[in-house]
C-alpha cells in the first residue's frame, strides 16, 4: 500500500510536471523563429500549438516578452504583443536582467532558470537568442515568460487530479512555498502534519525539457536569484493520508475485517460440509430403505402370486370338486387379488406422486360409505379373530369431496397399519364426527404405541420402524406417506398421537362438501 500510494503521488506530481514540459518545449522549439526577431508570430503560434496538445489549457495564466533593455509586452488575446507594466511577481527578473545588462563586459549573472517561483506565482522562462550582425554568433536578447495561474490549479487541475489517483480514500493537500494551503480536500489539511506520503511540485530538469530525477523532487524550485546548487528549505509540496488517520489504522482495519471474512469463509465451509454429510447420511438411509421397499414389495408380490398360482392349479386339476371348496377358493383367489391390486396401486401412486402427475377427482363421498369400504379392504386381515374393528360416525349423511378410491385407500393403510402393528387381541376403533367444516376420521388402536423419536419420520417414503424391522412384519414403509400426500392434496391434514404401551391415533382431517 505504501509503495502504491508513493507512484500516486508521482503521477500527481508527474501529471504537472509534464504540462510545464510541454509548455517549455512549446516555446523552446520556436527559437529559430525567435533569432530571426519574428516574435509576434512566433509567439502567437506557439502558444496556439501548445493548447492543441495541452491537457491543461487553463493552466497559463499569460504570456509575456521580457527584453534585456527591461521592456516587457504582453500576448494578448488577438495574439499581438502590445507593450505592459510589469506585474509585482516579474519584478526580480526585471532587475536580474538590469543586472545582467550592466555586466556584459564583465562576468555575467546566472541565467533565469526555466521554472522558478516569484511572488508565490511558478513561472516557465524560456531565453530568446538573436544573430548579431557583426558577430556570427548568438547573443542574449530577452526571455519568453509563461505565469501559471495558481486559481486554475487550486479550483479545477488539483481536485482533478487528486480524485484521479486517489479516489475517496485518501486526503490530499498542496502547500505553496509560504506554507499556506492551495488546495485540501474535505480534511486534507489534517494530512500536513500526518501524511503517509508526500511529493514536491514544479520540477524541471536544468533546461526544462522534462521533469527531474525522483530524487530532485525534494527540492522546491528556487526563488528567482538563488543559486540552484543550494537546497530550497521549503517547496510546493502534496501531502496524503489515509481517510482512516493512517496507512498502519488502514492495514489494522483491512487485516481485522479480512479475519471475520476468513472466520465467515472457514464457517459456511464448515457449514457446508455438515450439510454434504447429513445429506450423505440422508442419501444412505434413503437408498437403505429402498432396498427394504424392494424386498418387501417383492415378498408381498410373491406371497398373493403363490397363492393365486396354487389355488388355480388345485382348481385346474380338479383336485377341489366339492363346491364349497370351490367357493372358498375361488374367495381366496378374489382376497389375494385385492391385495395384489392394493399394492400395484401403491407403487403406481407413489410413481406419481414423484412424477408429479397425479390429478385427484372431486365428487361428493359419503363419510359411511368410506369407512365401510375401507374396513371391508382390510377383511382378509381379520379372518383370524384375533383383532376386531368397530366403526362410528356421526352424523349420518356426512359427506367429503374428494377421490373415493384415492380417500379409501388412504383409510384403509391407516386401519391396516393398525391391524399389523397392534399385535393380537387388538381392539381397533374407526370413528368419523363433524368438527365445524371439517370431518375428523380417527383410527384408534390398543397396541404397543410409537416411540418418540420415531414419530416425526412415520410419514416419509420407505420408512419402517425398529419393531417392524425386528419382527419382520410385512409392509413396503409406503403406506402412511401416501396416506399424508393424499389428505395434503385433498386440503386436509393427519396427525399421530401415541402413548407407549397404550395404544395409538391416526386422525385425518378433512374438509367436508360445501352442502355440510
Amino acid at each position: 500500500m505504501q509503495a502504491s500510494l508513493q507512484s500516486s503521488v508521482r503521477r500527481f506530481t508527474g501529471d504537472i510536471d509534464e504540462e510545464l514540459a510541454l509548455l517549455y518545449r512549446g516555446f523552446r522549439g520556436g527559437r529559430e523563429e525567435l533569432r530571426e526577431r519574428n516574435t509576434d508570430r512566433t509567439v502567437a503560434e506557439r502558444f496556439e500549438q501548445y493548447l492543441q496538445h495541452a491537457n491543461y489549457p487553463e493552466l497559463v495564466g499569460a504570456i509575456y516578452v521580457a527584453d534585456v533593455d527591461g521592456g516587457l509586452s504582453k500576448l494578448d488575446e488577438a495574439g499581438a504583443l502590445v507593450p505592459s507594466e510589469w506585474p509585482p511577481n516579474l519584478e526580480r527578473v526585471r532587475e536580474q536582467l538590469r543586472r545582467r545588462a550592466l555586466e556584459r563586459t564583465r562576468r555575467p549573472s546566472p541565467p533565469i532558470p526555466p521554472l522558478f517561483v516569484s511572488a508565490g506565482v511558478p513561472v516557465i522562462s524560456v531565453p530568446m537568442a538573436t544573430r548579431e550582425a557583426a558577430w556570427p554568433g548568438l547573443s542574449l536578447s530577452g526571455y519568453m515568460l509563461a505565469t501559471i495561474d495558481v486559481a486554475a490549479l487550486s479550483e479545477t487541475i488539483f481536485p482533478e487530479l487528486a480524485e484521479r489517483h486517489f479516489g475517496v480514500d485518501y486526503d490530499v493537500a498542496v502547500v505553496d512555498g509560504k506554507g499556506d494551503v492551495v488546495f485540501a480536500t474535505p480534511k486534507g489539511e489534517l494530512a500536513i502534519d500526518t501524511f503517509d506520503a508526500r511529493g514536491s511540485l514544479f520540477a524541471l530538469g536544468p533546461f526544462g525539457a522534462r521533469p527531474a530525477r525522483r530524487e530532485d523532487r525534494r527540492r522546491r524550485p528556487p526563488e528567482f536569484g538563488e543559486s540552484s546548487e543550494r537546497p530550497a528549505p521549503r517547496s510546493w509540496s502534496v501531502f496524503v493520508r489515509h481517510r482512516s488517520g493512517s496507512l498502519e489504522t488502514a492495514v489494522a482495519s483491512a487485516r481485522i475485517r479480512n479475519l471475520a471474512v476468513s472466520f465467515g469463509v472457514v464457517g459456511l465451509l464448515a457449514m457446508s460440509i455438515a450439510l454434504v454429510a447429513i445429506s450423505t447420511r440422508r442419501a444412505t438411509e434413503l437408498n437403505d430403505r429402498k432396498m427394504e421397499f424392494v424386498a418387501g414389495v417383492s415378498h408381498e408380490l410373491r406371497t398373493p402370486v403363490a397363492v393365486i398360482r396354487s389355488a388355480g392349479q388345485n382348481l385346474a386339476d380338479r383336485s377341489v370338486s366339492d363346491p364349497a371348496q370351490v367357493q372358498r377358493y375361488g374367495a381366496l383367489i378374489e382376497s389375494e387379488g385385492r391385495r395384489l391390486n392394493d399394492l400395484v396401486e401403491q407403487v403406481l401412486e407413489l410413481a406419481g406422486i414423484q412424477s408429479q402427475k397425479r390429478r385427484y377427482r372431486r365428487e361428493p363421498v359419503a363419510v359411511e360409505t368410506l369407512v365401510s369400504d375401507a374396513v371391508r379392504d382390510c377383511d382378509s386381515l381379520l379372518k383370524d379373530g384375533k383383532v376386531s374393528v368397530t366403526t362410528s360416525v356421526s352424523p349420518t349423511g356426512a359427506t367429503l369431496l374428494g377421490d373415493p378410491d384415492a380417500l379409501r385407500r388412504a383409510l384403509a393403510n391407516v386401519i391396516i397399519n393398525a391391524i399389523k402393528h397392534g399385535g393380537e387381541d387388538n381392539r381397533i376403533r374407526v370413528t368419523a364426527e363433524q368438527r365445524g367444516t371439517s370431518i375428523a376420521i380417527a383410527v384408534t388402536d390398543q397396541g404397543p404405541g410409537i416411540a418418540a423419536d420415531e414419530r416425526d419420520h412415520l410419514f416419509e417414503a420407505f420408512y419402517r420402524g425398529r419393531r417392524a424391522r425386528d419382527r419382520q412384519i410385512q409392509g413396503s414403509g409406503l403406506g402412511l406417506s401416501l396416506v399424508d400426500h393424499v389428505v395434503r392434496e385433498h386440503g386436509g391434514s393427519v396427525v399421530v398421537e401415541s402413548t407407549p404401551g397404550q395404544g395409538s391415533r391416526f386422525t385425518m382431517t378433512l374438509p367436508a362438501a360445501a352442502g355440510d
